[in-house]
């Protein structure tokens, strides 16, 4: 005599049996087929499309490098950014810049200078992890004639942020190079 095996208690059941014995499972019984195997290979593939089409679209967005220059002869600070397929300038004049101010614990970097304008406006012009940027910073603000503050952010329990605010140059000494021990 021949035997099956029950798919649900494993139990060996004589072939012609309708049931098994032991768990009652009914051999007659035409299993339905799943869908969702399919249906999640399908999600599968639409949440991976999704996720190319986010990852591309950064990707175009994203600027591939930036270049920014304070340029005496037209008082004026370009600042060009190149992205994948595009550029784009913008200008800011000397006349709409109220102070330079460089950050020492900044939150992009250890140092970050900036460029204040009349209404308040930040626009990063330089940035660096390891080197201080002082030197670049006075330079800038001699060149544009405009004061220059230095600005320490203490983070956690070190207390305030402390400003020192530096004089801007006088215009005699905007255009002279600092010798050593100025």
């Amino acid at each position: 005599m021949s035997t099956k095996t029950c798919p649900s208690c494993g139990a060996d059941v004589p072939e012609a049996a309708p049931r098994c014995k032991h768990c009652f499972h009914d051999f007659t019984e035409v299993p339905q087929r799943s869908s969702s195997g399919l249906m999640g290979l399908l999600g599968l593939i639409a949440a991976m499309a999704v996720v190319g089409a986010i990852f591309f679209y950064l990707m175009r967005e994203n600027q591939a490098s930036e270049h920014i220059v304070v340029d005496k002869e037209t008082t004026s600070i370009i600042f060009t950014t190149k992205y994948a397929d595009r550029t784009e300038t913008d200008r800011l004049s000397f006349d709409d810049v109220a102070k330079v101010e460089m950050i020492i614990g900044g939150d992009i970097a250890t140092f970050e200078v900036y460029v204040v304008t009349l209404s308040g406006e930040s626009r990063m012009v330089n940035q660096s992890k390891e080197k201080t940027l002082r030197g670049y910073a006075e330079h800038i603000a001699a060149v544009m004639n405009k004061p220059f503050v230095e600005r320490t952010v203490k983070r956690g329990f070190g207390g305030p942020a402390q400003d020192r605010v530096v004089p801007a140059p006088s215009s005699t000494t905007a255009g002279a190079t600092p010798t050593k021990g100025e």
